[in-house]
């Protein structure tokens, strides 16, 4: 490998790139607002609308919208006692396609009352339930209960026609909301030289249907905030908020997995094992306690995962659907069969990504590894809950940032959300079929595939890459910062 430290041309920061003069979708919208900026104008003497502070703003405007999307399920009416309660009548829920897991669950695992989350318990036929989230999602759940049951007297004394379950949800999409602005900060550094390629993500029309359906922001956040700080040269802290983030959710334990491959290519381990170890720690730091006071209430997400069967939107519902099939195993059996091809096709996956980012010609960059790896998850994993697809937003956009394309999938992937709350209604009850619902699940899978295409295309070297082009052929999210054609 050639010295590359005294080249100076590899040191010289590339302007900032206009996507009204690279996509043809903001170069109409720029031509509204007056057409392309001109040789003179003063670029970045803009003291209060500087481009973070415009992404903070449209990221808020999105996280409105995201609110109202679920408003119809916030309405309460007064019981006899009284009590302002939930009034979901006439399946407002499906109809209204408001759904969200926030507000049935304050009341349905305990966090209405005193107490810590894992203790509480209730029973379903013979079986005892628990709380079915990792640690820290169950914590924050029971922190915002805290806080709702602290603040809720205010509400009932002002006279406000808000149910305490509807208010939890206010209290949860505000914590939400400043975690996604935090995330869009980061995100705005992580995108460097392409930094409006963030208002993909800010305007995303999943953050509509979805910023509120779960509690999937706090693991986005982790995972954003775990590639920022190794991009910085910070392994020992990714590694903490890749410990976070599994704390939070799974998923975000398969960025190891991208830096693995690229620690082999560099024959540089001890980042690496340093994000390992401090990821390790800080799971096992935040989930002992629980395991060891709660074991079964600790074990409930894992039983819950192992024991379910495949979900509405998954390539196994779509197959059945269209072919009458019963699935690999026994109706009502545990999916032994279902769990073991599915893990063994994501795994399978996650060896080829392994392998081909190993030996492709230039260094991958951490997003295409990322989004690579998420992608194979969600399409042969036996749960695609709608709103996971919000995990694909951040890597997607940093690995392939071509904003007729993006918005193209991410309007049609939002699409399913509506489509299948029509579906779960009934068709006795005026829902829509599953053919009709299968017709966007396989649009969705067809964008995606094209999208992986794309990015495997780049990596090649047989489609050009706008991100390395802006960043003088380096990863801006790569540490230790190379030129991305090094092995």
């Amino acid at each position: 490998m050639s010295n590359t430290s005294s080249d100076p041309s590899l040191h010289a920061r590339p302007s900032r790139v206009s996507p009204i003069e690279t996509e043809s979708i903001a170069r109409g919208f720029g031509d509204f607002l007056g057409g392309p900026v001109g040789r003179f104008a003063a670029v970045g003497r803009q003291r209060w609308w500087t481009p973070v502070r415009t992404l903070v703003s449209i990221a808020l405007v999105f996280l409105s919208f995201g609110f109202l999307s679920k408003a119809n399920c916030l309405a309460g009416s007064p019981g006899d006692d009284g009590v302002i309660n939930l009034d979901w009548s006439g399946n407002r829920q499906y109809v209204s396609a408001c759904y969200n897991d926030i507000v049935p669950l304050y009341g349905g695992r305990g966090l209405d009352g005193d107490g810590f989350p894992y203790a509480y318990s209730w029973v379903e036929g013979d079986l005892t339930r628990y709380l079915e989230y990792p640690v820290l999602t169950g914590l924050f759940q029971g922190n915002m209960g805290w806080l709702t049951r602290l603040t809720y007297p205010i509400v009932e004394a002002l006279s406000l026609p808000i149910p305490e379950a509807s208010w939890y949800f206010a209290l949860t999409a505000l914590a939400l909301s400043a975690l996604w602005v935090l995330t869009i900060r980061m995100v705005a550094e992580l995108a460097g030289n392409r930094i409006w390629d963030t208002v993909l993500v800010a305007a995303s029309p999943l953050i509509i249907v979805h910023a509120f359906t779960n509690w999937d922001i706090p693991a986005i956040a982790a995972a954003v905030a775990a590639m920022y700080a190794f991009s910085r040269g910070r392994p020992g802290l990714a590694g903490m908020f890749i410990g976070l983030g599994v704390a939070l959710k799974l998923w975000p334990l398969f960025l190891l997995g991208a830096y693995l491959v690229l620690a082999i290519r560099s024959s540089k381990y001890r980042p690496f094992l340093l994000m390992l170890a401090t990821s390790a720690g800080t799971w096992l730091l935040i989930n002992l306690p629980v395991m060891l006071v709660f074991p079964e209430a600790w074990n409930e997400f894992l039983r819950l995962n192992r024991e379910r069967g495949w979900e509405w939107t998954t390539i196994y519902a779509m197959f059945s659907r269209s072919t009458g099939w019963s699935g690999f195993d026994p109706s009502g059996a545990t999916p032994t069969i279902l769990n073991a091809v599915s893990f063994a096709l994501f795994a399978g996956s996650c060896v080829a990504i392994g392998i081909f980012g190993l030996r492709v010609q230039r260094r991958p960059r951490v997003a295409e590894l990322v989004f690579l790896i998420l992608v194979a998850f969600l399409i042969f994993n036996k749960v695609w809950s709608p709103q996971y697809s919000l995990w694909l937003v951040v890597p997607a956009v940093l690995a392939l940032p071509r904003w007729r394309l993006l918005l193209t999938w991410m309007s049609i992937d939002a699409l399913v959300w509506p489509f299948l709350m029509w579906h779960m209604l009934g068709v006795e009850n005026k829902g829509i079929p599953g053919e009709l619902l299968d017709v966007v699940l396989i649009a969705r899978l067809a964008l995606l595939i094209a999208m992986v295409v794309l990015v495997v295309g780049q990596m090649l070297g047989k489609l050009p890459d706008k991100v390395l082009e802006a960043h003088d052929g380096q990863d801006p999210l790569a540490f230790p910062v190379e030129p991305s054609h090094t092995q």
